[in-house]
């Protein structure tokens, strides 16, 4: 990994330790990913959606069943959350 690289991935965790902090999480930032969508059009004008995950330390520090075990909670409820939502 090139430090410049390093130096974001670091400056993305402390970025989550700060908000998770403002969100009033309490303890050690033990775990995190971060999961996004990008949108761009080919040359003809097609859409093209792109979704990637960022991980810690380029992905090699958190193991995959961490990881499915940390999105598949997160996913639970935010389902939940919707059906709440449709009541």
């Amino acid at each position: 990994m090139t430090p410049e690289k390093k130096a974001a991935y670091q400056r993305l965790a402390d970025a989550i330790d700060e908000v998770a902090r403002l969100e009033e999480a309490h303890g050690v930032l033990s775990e995190w990913a971060v999961v996004y969508s990008t949108q761009r059009y080919d040359e003809d004008g097609d859409g093209i959606t792109q979704v990637g995950t960022i991980l810690p330390d380029g992905g090699g520090s958190l193991p995959y069943h961490r990881l499915m075990g940390l999105l598949d909670f997160t996913l639970t409820r935010c389902r939940a959350e919707v059906a709440r939502d449709d009541d």
